[in-house]
């Protein structure tokens, strides 16, 4: 059975590919991708994703998600200035890899937490 949670971050990793896909076969800045990368991913977290890790049992990793979702933030932001840091793309390619790992673990735990009950 799959669960909202798991709904949601296929729904978000589709997104990502679409955005993967679509900057490819446009021919995209990579600026522009890691720009919609990133926020697609903050409203998907801050709309969709962080709401459903609302569990007592999920409120340590959605804390440790919600601080790289800050960070991707100001990443963003950063992007959007006319000189920005030449480290901002791959600081915001690290921290989406960090949420999807953090978000596996989020989902494994909710997983585990069906089961025992």
């Amino acid at each position: 059975m799959t669960t909202p949670l798991q709904q949601e971050i296929e729904r978000w990793e589709a997104q990502l590919d679409d955005i993967a896909d679509t900057s490819t076969s446009d021919d995209w800045f990579l600026e522009e991708r890691r720009l919609a990368e990133a926020q697609q991913t903050i409203i998907a977290y801050r709309g969709r994703i962080l709401p459903l890790l609302g569990t007592p049992d999920c409120r340590i990793v959605a804390t440790e998600i919600e601080h790289l979702v800050d960070r991707l933030e100001d990443l963003r932001n950063d992007l959007f200035r006319t000189v920005h840091p030449v480290t901002s793309h791959q600081e915001i390619a690290e921290t989406l890899a960090a949420l999807r790992a953090l978000t596996q673990t989020a989902l494994r735990l909710e997983q585990t937490l069906e089961d025992v009950q």
